[in-house]
């Protein structure tokens, strides 16, 4: 069974209002590579990183979903490592479409909402502005902070780093950005949060949180992130009927 790429295309590009969505130049949202035009089995990865497509093509995708796509590294020669990644997705028929903010803050699919329901938060509301744009999100967990870290821990596989004050204390209501948004724990300073949930720990913030009396528990950039592209690998298995394999590549990060 195959689906015309251009119907998952259009699918994904206005689901994710790829359009509407401002971000980072190199994030370059939608397709980023075409095949030769249909899809019979899609790859998902956090990361387009050449393991993540050589990965893909051994299962047999002709579609790799990513949440960072392949050109993070910026405006290159087309040569060495380079060049071996995009002629990996040329040789082998890959197609390659990413989502990076567009993922991040779907109200449904997105990594904060998934991690939102997955905690069992409650009253969730829009909440972290990250560079201009509303992606993180606010709840009330029913349990103490040390419960908290537990199920944070839980539902994203990760050891939890970072600060607690005291874990006895109800959690109440806590405020969650996935990814690379540790600085954020100012802004949830100004706004009278006493728990910030992120993923990558940063040195600063960590210490920026004693200083602050502020909660913060840090899961990994990685470990809060794979979230989407399965919401996105679920959509697509009810939408077209494909089948779907999610590429594990953990960064340790």
């Amino acid at each position: 069974m195959s689906t015309p790429l251009s119907d998952i295309v259009s699918l994904l590009d206005s689901t994710l209002r790829i359009s509407e969505i401002k971000d980072a130049s190199v994030a370059m949202n939608g397709l980023q590579v075409e095949n030769n035009g249909t899809v019979t089995k899609v790859a998902l990865a956090v990361d387009g990183s050449q393991k993540s497509i050589d990965d893909a093509i051994a299962a047999g995708a002709d579609l790799l979903m990513l949440h960072h796509g392949i050109f993070w590294c910026g405006l290159q020669a087309v040569k060495s490592w380079w060049k071996h990644k995009l002629q990996s997705c040329l040789n082998n028929n890959l197609a390659v479409y990413s989502a990076h903010l567009p993922l991040d803050l779907h109200p449904t699919l997105g990594n904060n909402a998934s991690m939102a329901k997955a905690l069992g938060l409650l009253d969730v509301q829009p909440e972290v502005d990250y560079h201009g744009t509303l992606i993180g999100l606010s709840g009330y967990f029913p349990g103490t902070i040390a419960e908290l870290s537990a199920k944070y821990a839980e539902i994203t596989g990760a050891k939890i780093t970072g600060v607690i004050h005291d874990g006895s204390l109800p959690a109440g209501r806590i405020a969650l950005c996935s990814g690379g948004a540790g600085e954020e724990i100012y802004q949830m300073h100004a706004k009278g949060y006493t728990t910030y949930l992120t993923g990558e720990e940063n040195h600063w913030v960590s210490n920026a949180a004693r200083d602050m009396g502020i909660n913060i528990l840090f899961a990994g950039h990685y470990a809060t992130e794979t979230f989407g592209v399965r919401a996105l690998g679920a959509l697509l298995e009810e939408q077209f009927g494909l089948p779907t394999v999610f590429i594990d590549n953990p960064t340790g990060m």
